[in-house]
């Protein structure tokens, strides 16, 4: 036994002393990025904000891990690992560069919340918002640095609201990066079974995302809309604490994400009840700019086209010529005029690629033809 403790304890001194290095070397990196800033500030309207540098230091860092995992036969600590430790350093590098604040659908513990954190660490200002439009109204008034938007899930598809809010043509606001997010729904309920739940409170998407799971286990469910998950716990809260009114607290349950336990004293009483298991949702970063090239890029835009027989092939013929891959395309009706619409399309590659510039200034000539291009950001990968 006197053996192993000397051992643990010289293995617990060497930690010390990586832990000294590393420290040592983040006030360094800190250093190094308060500099940077400054450069910035001299040079005047550069942003200090660049996504597609981060993006690159990741990807790096990504690969060197794989590589010396591989060189040396360890065990390789997981991307999900290297990616959230790298982001918070990141992130308190950034914040000596300029401080922050990020705008996101509230409140507080909700999955746009989880996104905001996972892209921007723990350092900056968080403002919680009581709707989409609030947190497009903060970044374009300078309350808000950047704010982070659902914009689509992969099984539930396009989250229209914010679709429409981009095309909205007076407001002025880019894409600079993407985050996806592995989403798990989970119930939560002071009733005593499934049986007694009468009410199952939740934002639609999370509704939408655990519709076989409802169907088969809460098929005489009322489902009852809320403005996020997170408010949807509330309700209840709050109808328990009153003890009256028209939501029986005992007979209610609510889907959300396990930030809930944190928010409230709702039992989470079922885990994992969406109904695909990789399901993940996409957000945006938007802000007053977009992100310089990083080497994997997407666009995004929005256009429409005078109606007529093809116009959806005239409108994306000039990508397909090109050889330009789309990986998204959506229609929304235009608000302007009865059965008119707008396509939301997202391409690979940058604005700024010869083809892609090519294929935007070929729409923008065609008669009747407009596009307004919301963004180039680098590609993201699941988290």
């Amino acid at each position: 036994m006197g053996d192993l403790e000397e051992k643990l304890n010289e293995l617990r001194i060497a930690i010390d002393a990586v832990d000294d290095e590393v420290l040592d070397l983040i006030r360094k990196r800190a250093q190094l990025a308060a500099q940077v800033g400054e450069a910035k500030q001299n040079k005047g309207n550069a942003p200090f904000y660049v996504p597609s540098r981060e993006a690159s230091i990741i990807r790096r860092l990504l690969a060197r891990n794989a590589d010396a995992a591989h060189a040396s036969h360890e065990t390789k600590i997981s991307d999900e690992a290297i990616h959230g430790i790298y982001r918070e350093i990141i992130g308190a590098c950034l914040a000596l560069e300029h401080p922050m604040t990020i705008a996101y659908l509230g409140p507080e513990g909700t999955f746009s919340h989880t996104a905001a954190t996972r892209q921007f660490g723990a350092t900056p200002k968080y403002l919680p918002c009581s709707s989409l439009e609030l947190v497009f109204d903060e970044v374009e008034a300078g309350r808000a640095t950047y704010g982070v938007v659902p914009v689509e899930n992969a099984f539930e598809g396009a989250v229209t609201p914010t679709l429409d809010l981009f095309a909205d043509m007076e407001r002025d606001v880019y894409i600079c990066a993407e985050v996806q997010l592995s989403i798990h729904h989970h119930l939560f309920t002071y009733a005593e079974s499934l049986e007694d739940i009468d009410v199952v409170i939740s934002h639609p998407q999370p509704l939408g995302q655990c519709r076989d799971w409802l169907a088969s286990h809460l098929p005489n469910a009322q489902l009852m809309e809320s403005s996020s998950t997170i408010r949807g716990a509330q309700i209840v809260e709050e109808a328990k604490a009153s003890g009256s009114g028209a939501l029986d607290w005992q007979k209610c349950a609510v889907i959300g994400p396990y930030s809930i336990v944190d928010q409230s004293d709702l039992p989470l009483v079922q885990r994992n009840i969406e109904d695909f298991h990789d399901n993940t949702t996409r957000f945006f970063v938007i802000g007053k700019h977009d992100s310089p090239a990083s080497g994997e890029d997407k666009t995004s835009m929005v256009m429409s086209i005078k109606d007529e027989p093809g116009v959806l092939h005239n409108l994306i013929s000039s990508f397909a010529t090109r050889g330009i891959g789309l990986t998204r395309i959506e229609s929304r009706p235009s608000k302007k005029k009865l059965w008119e619409y707008v396509f939301f399309v997202d391409v690979q590659g940058h604005r700024d690629d010869a083809e892609v510039a090519a294929a935007i200034a070929e729409i923008q000539a065609k008669p009747g033809g407009f596009i307004k291009v919301l963004g180039s950001y680098p590609v993201s990968k699941p988290l």
